[in-house]
């Protein structure tokens, strides 16, 4: 049996090996007939469209200065606001367009989007009047918007507003206990600093009895 082992073996050997080959030479084929039908049918990339770089304009910034403003705008008059309800924002506006009439130009504004330091240079601008329609809230305070103007009038003694021309219009209720103090104080303290008083004090009673 030993020896006829190797006759059976060997067409064996020789029928794997003749599969195998067989079989490489059918993937090999496959393979390549797939790769040369990619390559013929694969599409021309198409050009990525070049977009138009749009220029956004840079933010703008908030415009503190009054003083330049009203230069823009030609304005010699302004009249800040001190309101916490609206009624002097309003009364403000009214005082800002009222001045047509006189031959001037009025611009109403809110004292807490404003540099108040400005003050001084307001003379800069001929013919300048500044007026200030002071409400009072609480229990004698100012409002909110004016807080920051109050804390600004305190804390600068050395300020010299020796060319500011103003008038104070006071916004209150005679019921209150406090009554148009923060118009009353903005007035005196005004005039401490320098500024030239060119009307008197007037006081606002919404009680109106």
């Amino acid at each position: 049996m030993d020896a006829e082992t190797p006759t059976r073996t060997e067409p064996m050997a020789d029928e794997e090996e003749s599969l195998f080959s067989n079989l490489d030479l059918f993937l090999f084929s496959l393979i390549v007939g797939l790769v040369i039908y990619w390559f013929m049918s694969r599409k021309k990339p198409e050009p990525i469209p070049e977009f138009k770089k749009l220029d956004t304009p840079a933010p703008t910034t908030r415009e503190t200065s009054f003083i330049e403003k009203m230069k823009k705008t030609g304005k010699n008059i302004i009249v800040f606001y001190g309101s916490q309800t609206g009624t002097a924002e309003e009364f403000a506006n009214r005082l800002s367009k009222d001045a047509q009439r006189y031959g001037m130009k009025g611009m109403a504004a809110d004292p807490e989007e404003y540099d108040m330091g400005e003050l001084s240079r307001l003379s800069d601008i001929k013919n300048s009047l500044a007026i200030f329609c002071m409400a009072t809230y609480g229990e004698g305070d100012p409002t909110d918007n004016a807080q920051d103007f109050y804390d600004w009038l305190q804390e600068n003694d050395d300020e010299d507003l020796s060319g500011l021309n103003y008038t104070v219009f006071a916004l209150g209720n005679k019921t209150y206990e406090h009554y148009n103090a923060m118009g009353k104080y903005v007035d005196k303290r005004l005039e401490e600093l320098g500024a030239k008083r060119i009307f008197d004090l007037g006081l606002g009673d919404d009680d109106g009895k």
